[in-house]
């Protein structure tokens, strides 16, 4: 079991250990302190990366109505006469639903005035504490955002279609017997589907198509560093950093925290700790914060060159093997595979392996 005494009792056992480099587990660092008061913690700064990632898409989720890639010619105005389509029933459930919840959302707010614990609005309200959490950070009422779906087998054939429709062809039956002499392998009801919602469009042209980000997606191309950013990458930051000006002073922050650790200079982390909590990011700020709490491992991360960079490479790769094997094969044979060859006793597994198997161990 995974618990600061079971780390502490193992820690005893191993007297001669000096340097403890761990990930940012709370209870990782408890059990080193009981177990091994004299060794040196060092907070792993892969880690600490991943935390900084997590505190910029918190703050990205507050803008994410601005992550949105469009066109660059904006759409004319509406007075020229385009139709609006009837509200279906299924838009008027949603209207619903979001009321309800934009409801709850105020009583929440409202009872965390009146200084109630988010334990309390959690058990009040019938609602889990990290939904009670997440709706207190986020400072205004939290819109859902819609689901994102994997690309359809159309979605190669976008440009052609369009093409054929600004020429007058509005047949779906003809249009899908034209992209599967393309290559297509869809149906035809996935093409009229696709082009159903063209035929409502204003009559100046097509809807304006917007491709959403999402504040993972953006998080992590602002905490990447600069030399790893490909020309494609830096302009998908270029267009979104103009779309929500935020994104500038994220990714100023977020270059200067990986600065800090190629300088190995402490000073220069307190420095940036600082800049963070007045920087009025909330997520940075609580951020800065933990680094505060756990300021002496994340010191000796900078000044130090301990990590667990062997450690987690050695994981991905257990995991790996793991995944290419799921449902094929038994822990002796991971075993054979993971660790240098030694002879296993016959009979040591159930079955022979599959000979796709076979050239791996």
């Amino acid at each position: 079991m995974r618990s600061a005494q079971s780390f502490q009792a193992w820690l005893h056992q191993q007297p001669r250990i000096r340097v403890i480099s761990r990930d940012r587990g709370g209870i990782y660092a408890e059990g080193a302190r009981l177990g091994s008061p004299a060794a040196q913690q060092v907070a792993d700064r892969f880690h600490l990366f991943l935390n900084l990632s997590t505190a910029v898409e918190r703050a990205l989720e507050h803008c994410c109505r601005q992550l949105l890639l469009t066109d660059p010619a904006p759409l004319q105005s509406e007075a020229i006469g385009s139709r609006q389509a009837p509200i279906t029933r299924q838009q008027v459930l949603q209207q619903q639903r979001r009321q309800r919840r934009f409801e709850r959302y105020e009583e929440v707010i409202q009872l965390y005035h009146q200084g109630c614990s988010q334990k309390k609005i959690s058990r009040v309200l019938h609602l889990d504490r990290r939904t009670v959490r997440r709706w207190i950070r986020a400072g205004a009422f939290p819109e859902r955002q819609s689901p994102r779906r994997r690309p359809t087998k159309i979605r190669r054939f976008e440009e052609y279609l369009r093409r054929r429709w600004a020429e007058g062809c509005h047949n779906a039956t003809r249009l899908f017997e034209e992209i599967r002499a393309e290559g297509y392998r869809g149906g035809r009801s996935m093409v009229a589907r696709h082009v159903t919602t063209w035929r409502n469009a204003p009559p100046h042209g097509p809807t304006l198509r917007t491709q959403p980000i999402t504040p993972k997606q953006a998080a992590i191309l602002l905490t990447k560093p600069p030399g790893q950013l490909t020309a494609e990458q830096e302009a998908l930051l270029d267009q979104l950093s103009a779309q929500c000006p935020a994104l500038v002073r994220l990714r100023e922050l977020s270059t200067e925290f990986r600065e800090v650790f190629q300088r190995g200079e402490g000073q220069a982390l307190r420095a940036w700790m600082m800049r963070a909590e007045h920087s009025g990011v909330a997520s940075l700020a609580r951020f800065a914060v933990g680094l505060q709490k756990d300021l002496a491992a994340v010191l000796a991360a900078v000044e130090t060159c301990w990590s667990n960079g062997q450690v987690e490479g050695q994981v991905n790769r257990l995991k790996t093997l793991k995944r290419q094997m799921y449902g094929r094969a038994g822990f002796a044979l991971l075993r054979a595979r993971v660790l240098p060859y030694v002879p296993l006793p016959f009979g040591t597994l159930a079955q022979p392996p599959r000979m796709e198997c076979q050239g791996h161990a």
